[in-house]
């Protein structure tokens, strides 16, 4: 037979088993098998008979006999599971034959990979060895009777693909498809008993029982992070496929967390733990967007930063999932973060009702919060101060703070945008809006009506007045005037003036508002 004619019949066999991809094998899959296992079956002594009677070398001459393999190197071979073979002097050819698949040829890295040595391997063609392809890259493949394929390429040599492995390979498109060619065989993972396998497009294959449990892929920036994280040792097995995510995104799962890639993000691990927090708080398709470093772990949780400036709070102990970002969370690592007298924030930053500011809340009680405006600032607040904001309408009311708590003398306070709360012992007054702004006309701290003394008091219908250590603002927002007068004596330390008294004796300064909200 002419090269020629081989080469015809070699095309047309590749045209009639359509690739390899599906095969339809002469049994079911079995377990993957390793191809250099060799077989411990018997050579028996092949049946009396010519060589011209064999299926073997029915099987040459139809493939254009020595000027297609060569001649027969040595004797046809026998084994006593049913298999014959003969090796041929052209291109390391060998052809197999079984009862119920016929008689079927593989040569080169292929054949070399089925008989490495003088190694005996139990398995018999179910098929021709035909030509594949990937782009401009040529190779060959061919399946077995023991459940796997082995497929050749003349970048990256002939590998063995078999069982869930396999089926994931097909699945997803074989040589042509997104994982390219196989570029090693199984490889066992130290410490577990498990299997990777590896592909030319930046692809492994990982499964944790070889022969039993699920086969699971990950690939490029994924997986190398999957691998700086110790792989399946240190991270765990793969629980599921890669799989795209919001903006052209990739993540992968594994059984001790997660890991997000995205174009401008990279690859970045989150452990289990954090992984819940951030599914619940939409994953990448939310407010968070992809993770821009990995989980850290420090006092007693983890920490997740993120592409849209927010960070993800994760308290072990109260199993709770919170976020900040911006200027609350400046504000936040300033007063020493996680391992300052904050602690862990209990709640997610918030918008400040009645204003255009923000809030976190700390504490077991929720006894500081901080809170934040674009006119103000960030600034703490807690104890005592906390508890009068609160108590009286909060920030819709005394607006947001303006500095973090301060001292005076005796005095602790704190300024709001329209009051500002003094704490001296247990007493806590509330000093604002007109009254703060008399106050501050005649010298605030320095005024010679000293430091406020008491809660503003209502003394007739729209008449209100505040008593100073030395003195006292009365407001009357019937006719929008205020008036200050210090005491002068004893006897006025104890007596409050009456609104007459107070227009009478009193330095008058215009009311700018209806009256506090309180």
């Amino acid at each position: 037979m002419s090269v020629r004619r081989s080469v015809a019949l070699v095309a047309a066999l590749a045209a009639s088993t359509a690739a390899l991809m599906p095969i339809t094998l002469g049994t079911a899959s079995a377990a993957p098998v390793p191809v250099h296992q060799a077989a411990d079956d018997e050579v028996v002594q092949l049946p009396a008979g010519r060589w011209e009677d064999s299926p073997i070398y029915a099987k040459w001459q139809a493939l254009g006999g020595a000027s297609f393999a060569g001649d027969k190197v040595g004797d046809e071979i026998y084994l006593s599971n049913g298999i014959r073979w003969a090796k041929f002097a052209k291109y390391d050819i060998v052809i197999t034959w079984k009862e119920g698949l016929g008689a079927h040829w593989m040569s080169g890295a292929i054949s070399r990979l089925w008989q490495p040595g003088d190694a005996i391997v139990k398995s018999a063609a179910t098929m021709d060895q035909v030509p594949v392809s990937r782009g401009s890259q040529a190779g060959a493949a061919i399946a077995y009777d023991t459940g796997y394929s082995v497929y050749y390429s003349d970048a990256y040599g002939a590998y063995a693909v078999a069982g869930k492995q396999r089926d994931k390979y097909w699945a997803n498109g074989s040589v042509t498809g997104k994982f390219g060619w196989p570029i090693s065989d199984q490889i066992a993972m130290a410490d577990n008993g498990g299997v990777e396998q590896r592909f030319s497009e930046a692809v492994s294959l990982f499964q944790q029982v070889p022969s039993e449990s699920e086969t699971y892929w990950i690939s490029g920036a994924l997986r190398d992070e999957y691998r700086e994280k110790g792989g399946p040792n240190g991270f765990g097995w793969l629980t599921r496929d890669q799989v795209a995510e919001a903006g052209n995104g990739w993540s992968a799962q594994a059984a001790k967390g997660s890991i997000y890639w995205s174009a401008s993000t990279g690859a970045h691990a989150l452990s289990d733990f954090s992984t819940g927090g951030y599914v619940n708080k939409g994953g990448p398709n939310g407010h968070l967007g992809y993770p821009t470093t990995d989980t850290s772990e420090h006092d007693g949780g983890e920490t997740t930063d993120f592409s849209t400036g927010k960070t993800l709070y994760a308290r072990v102990q109260s199993s709770g999932f919170m976020w900040m970002g911006g200027r609350v969370r400046d504000t936040y690592d300033v007063n020493g973060g996680t391992a300052g007298p904050l602690g862990w924030p209990r709640s997610d930053q918030t918008p400040a009702p009645g204003t255009d500011g923000q809030y976190v809340r700390f504490g077991d009680n929720f006894d500081k919060v901080i809170l934040w405006g674009p006119r103000t600032g960030g600034s703490v607040v807690g104890g005592p101060i906390l508890q009068r904001l609160r108590a009286d309408g909060d920030v819709a009311v005394y607006g947001l703070p303006q500095y973090g708590e301060m001292t005076t003398g005796e005095y602790r306070f704190q300024q709001f945008e329209k009051a500002t709360v003094f704490v001296r012992g247990s007493n806590v007054y509330t000093l604002g809006w007109d009254f703060r702004a008399g106050w501050w006309q005649t010298g605030g701290t320095q005024s010679p009506l000293g430091m406020v003394a008491s809660d503003m008091y209502l003394v007739a219908n729209n008449v209100i007045q505040q008593e100073f250590v030395n003195g006292w603002i009365t407001c009357d927002y019937n006719v929008g005037e205020c008036y200050y007068d210090l005491k002068q004596s004893a006897a006025q330390a104890t007596s409050k003036p009456t609104l007459e008294q107070a227009r009478e004796k009193g330095t008058k300064f215009r009311a700018t508002g209806s009256g506090p909200r309180k």
